[in-house]
């Protein structure tokens, strides 16, 4: 399965992906959580959300909050919510 480049050939600088404000609307909403119950209240596949999650984790959205592997979001996470690309621009920018 083809899934789509989630970083800049140019640059480190993440491009966001559609399941990302999801997943990431959904931890800042409930939590934290296990990512089997992600994927099930989203309607994704597991291994999805955990590749989406990774994705998340390396650039500070995300975080695991416990040795069980729960996740919420970061305060970037949360300010990417209400920023949008534009908090993507920024990181890239400064």
């Amino acid at each position: 399965m083809y899934e789509t480049p989630t970083m800049s050939s140019v640059d480190s600088s993440p491009t966001p992906h559609p399941a990302d404000k999801r997943i990431l609307s959904y931890l800042d909403e409930n939590p934290p959580d296990y990512l089997p119950v992600v994927a099930t209240r989203l309607g994704m596949h597991l291994r999805y959300v955990e590749r989406r999650v990774d994705t998340l984790i390396d650039h500070g959205l995300v975080q695991a909050v416990t040795a069980e592997v729960i996740y919420t979001t970061t305060e970037k996470g949360s300010r990417y919510l209400v920023d949008g690309d534009r908090s993507f621009a920024a990181e890239r920018d400064g």
